[in-house]
């Protein structure tokens, strides 16, 4: 899959800053970059405090600018740093650390 990530393309540049929450409430930290599929559309990672975690599951408000995620504090937290331009090799590593299949 092509990686397009033009700033312009990225509808989810609005999220950077917002406050992220794990699964239980615990405040994990801030998204300081969004990572966008632009041939699919999709939103692929997001960067919390620098470190990589995928879109699915996500809870965005936008009304109270967080995130909720569907992960543990610890997982994020332990979770790679985020590549420039994510790879194929990353996101098969990622997606192990959090479970996904």
């Amino acid at each position: 899959m092509e990686e397009a990530n033009h700033r312009a393309d990225n509808p989810y540049t609005e999220w950077e800053g917002y406050e992220v929450l794990d699964a239980s409430g615990e405040p994990v930290g801030r998204v300081d970059r969004t990572v966008y599929d632009a041939p699919s559309g999709l939103l692929k990672y997001l960067s919390v405090d620098g470190r990589a975690v995928p879109a699915e599951g996500l809870n965005a408000e936008p009304d109270h600018r967080r995130i909720r995620l569907p992960h543990p504090v610890e997982r994020v937290r332990s979770a790679p740093p985020l590549e420039d331009p994510p790879t194929g090799g990353f996101d098969a590593a990622v997606r192990r650390h959090y479970g996904l299949s």
